[in-house]
């Protein structure tokens, strides 16, 4: 190979005014006169190729210097592309996000309406808020007292925002149902009489059933419900003759049925058969010097996923088209799943379901399916343990499980693990000890952050109230019983915070609202 130099036309040809080196013999030419003598013996052809050549490795030096970033940059913006439209997805985070509007006087009780819509109740009407600029889109009056859903469940609901909400409102002893679209236009209306929103209404008349708005254009009516209760036990164990007490006080098992918000057509319903294993569940109760009690307040949660009717550890569970979900004798609930579809958690092992209730599989554990997912049905993820009588479990693992629930891999974790999400290739649990990030194709440990949950002041320790992620980072609203919140934002590669901001208030929620960050502490802010 020969190298040249390349030099001005004008070069003198007999050399240059450097001083020899010591490689030089004096008065002979040097490494720089030779090159430029070929150069000046080649054809225009010959110096034009040898300039395509020179130019190309230029060219290739530039390109290697520029490739890693122009792939780190493809590489995010695939994973931003592979999240978008699932629950939690937004469309940025490498900035740190400001609040674009706020809510002052919201209570937090929201409802996702297609569009990035949030439907709030005030006074006697229903408006909708455009999710990323606060801006009011419509508004109508729905009567006295409104109560609109299907609003938020035991936690976020990974399915897509409703098309239609249903308001109950109007005196509490001659209800009126109306069900409006994501545009505000009214559906219909219906009568429903005499209607509790709740069994600690005591404003409605006495019997009258609970009644909660429902997805898919529908109500969960609640009856056949009693105050009776029993005592609680000397040694502090509900048992069969507690039941038998209860019973002999009144007691009837509640009733639930799902009917069509409109027509009163019933699309499913069940009955909440009460065990006395169910009874350990239960809260306790306690009138100043008066004996305790057992509490047995029925509770109605209708989400965009499923409604529920449970008493302490009992439950039935109705899906949006009417079926009625098996949660079998361990589950107490259905936790919905992203992209479709249930799981019941139990003790000894969880429960998959298809949206029909037919079992897809089961997995030793107690499921803890993420609500931020980029790869949803792919597998299970479970906490399995052993444990030793009386002193719970000496040792927690996170598994995760194929499709068809054979075991792909374990790894130890500190404490109960709640799995926040799986993108990216990286399971990210909430532990003991703070947050880990784990390969999501073998369980093994690739980051863990231990600074990120520190106790409170008052010692009760500090939790994720909500995740979202833009397929690279990850943001959690970490909150505590103290007056401010933290909002940090993790790469998700490494674990390592690309930004973070203190807030004033206690933190309750923090979510995604077809890609607009939407947090509630007591004032409803939109983040962007």
């Amino acid at each position: 190979m020969t190298t040249f130099e390349l030099v001005p036309d004008d070069e003198r040809d007999d050399g240059d005014s450097r001083p020899a080196t010591d490689g030089d013999a004096p008065g002979s030419p040097t490494l720089r006169d030779r090159a430029v003598a070929r150069w000046r013996a080649l054809s225009r052809r010959g110096r034009v190729t040898v300039a395509a050549g020179t130019a190309v490795v230029v060219v290739a030096a530039a390109t290697a210097a520029v490739m890693p970033g122009l792939l780190d940059a493809r590489a995010e913006r695939l994973r931003a592309e592979a999240v978008q439209g699932l629950p939690g997805a937004v469309g940025d985070l490498s900035e740190p996000l400001a609040e674009t509007w706020e809510l002052a006087n919201g209570d937090g009780t929201l409802v996702a309406l297609s569009g990035g819509l949030l439907l709030r109740t005030e006074g006697t009407e229903a408006s909708a808020l455009d999710a990323g600029t606060g801006r009011e889109v419509w508004r109508h009056d729905v009567g006295a007292f409104p109560t609109c859903g299907p609003q938020r469940g035991y936690r976020e609901d990974p399915v897509p925002p409703a098309d239609e909400v249903v308001c109950l409102g109007g005196d509490p002893d001659d209800r009126t149902v109306t069900v409006l679209d994501a545009a505000g236009s009214v559906v219909g209306e219906r009568p429903i009489g005499a209607a509790r929103t709740d069994v600690y209404d005591d404003v409605s008349p006495d019997g009258a059933p609970v009644v909660v708005p429902a997805a898919g254009g529908a109500i969960a009516v609640a009856d056949d419900l009693t105050d009776a209760t029993a005592p609680w036990p000397s040694d502090d164990v509900p048992d069969a003759d507690t039941l038998s007490r209860l019973r002999a006080d009144g007691w009837v098992d509640p009733h639930l049925r799902l009917e069509d918000a409109l027509t009163g057509e019933v699309r499913g319903e069940a009955t909440l058969r009460l065990r006395p294993e169910d009874l350990e569940e239960c809260g306790m109760m306690q009138d100043g010097s008066a004996d305790p009690e057992l509490a047995t307040a029925p509770a109605v949660v209708a989400s965009l996923s499923a409604t529920t009717l449970a008493v302490c550890g009992a439950s039935v569970v109705v899906t949006p088209d009417g079926t009625v979900l098996d949660t079998g004798t361990d589950g107490q609930w259905a936790m919905p799943l992203v992209g479709g579809g249930y799981v019941v958690p139990g003790e000894k092992q969880s429960t998959v379901l298809e949206e029909n209730g037919t079992v897809v599989t089961t997995v030793p554990g107690w499921s803890v399916p993420p609500t931020v997912d980029d790869a949803p049905g792919s597998s299970s993820l479970a906490l399995t343990g052993v444990s030793e009588a009386g002193d719970g479990p000496s040792e927690l693992r996170l598994a995760s499980f194929d499709p068809d629930g054979a075991k792909e891999w374990t790894a130890t974790v500190d404490g109960p693990a709640d799995v926040l999400a799986r993108v990216a290739g990286v399971v990210v649990a909430q532990v003991d000890d703070g947050l880990v990030g784990l390969d999501r194709q073998t369980g093994a440990v690739i980051w863990a952050r231990d600074d990120l949950l520190p106790a409170s002041s008052d010692g009760s320790g500090t939790w994720v109230a909500g995740a979202v992620t833009d397929g690279t980072r990850l943001l959690i609203g970490v909150s505590g019983n103290d007056e401010h919140h933290r909002l940090v934002t993790l790469d998700l590669r490494d674990g390592t915070t690309v930004w973070e901001r203190e807030e004033r208030g206690f933190l309750e929620w923090l979510t995604a609202v077809e890609g607009h960050v939407v947090a509630f502490d007591l004032v409803v802010h939109g983040l962007g």
